[in-house]
């Protein structure tokens, strides 16, 4: 899927990442008391993390279906594919605990961090896609020159 030449996925995978760091910063600062309004914010950006990433996940089952299915690239995908949706079930797990009186919350926590950890793998691989095997890169030749008029 493309907007404008570009591929539309690698524009929207920054909103999640960035919303669930948000929401696991909240969570810890929560878990020591640094911060009163850490559980609304960690709420809030999960949610948000988790409606963006919906965006994204269709947006990247979209751009699958231009990969070969022997190759290399398919099997980084799919392992791409694997860790992200592992992070997002993690990141709703945190949410629904979250929401729960008691111990829900340090649950919550630990889910966020799962979620964490396996976003980070999972974005690895997604940088490796495009910048080692070429996923979605119109053109790997030389890069265009760019000159700057005086």
């Amino acid at each position: 899927m493309r907007f404008l030449g570009h591929p539309v996925h690698p524009m929207l995978v920054h909103f999640p990442i960035t919303l669930w760091t948000i929401a696991v910063i909240a969570h810890v600062a929560s878990a020591v008391g640094v911060l009163e309004a850490a559980d609304k914010i960690a709420r809030i950006s999960n949610s948000a993390g988790l409606i963006m990433a919906l965006f994204a996940m269709v947006t990247g089952g979209h751009e699958l279906r231009t990969i070969d299915g022997r190759s290399k690239a398919m099997q980084v995908a799919t392992w791409h594919m694997l860790l992200m949706a592992a992070a997002w079930f993690c990141f709703v797990a945190a949410l629904i605990l979250h929401l729960l009186p008691g111990s829900g919350r340090s649950l919550s926590l630990d889910c966020a961090l799962a979620g964490f950890l396996l976003m980070i793998a999972g974005a690895w691989l997604g940088g490796r896609l495009v910048y080692d095997l070429g996923v979605a890169v119109k053109d790997r030749g030389e890069p265009p020159k760019i000159e700057i008029a005086d």
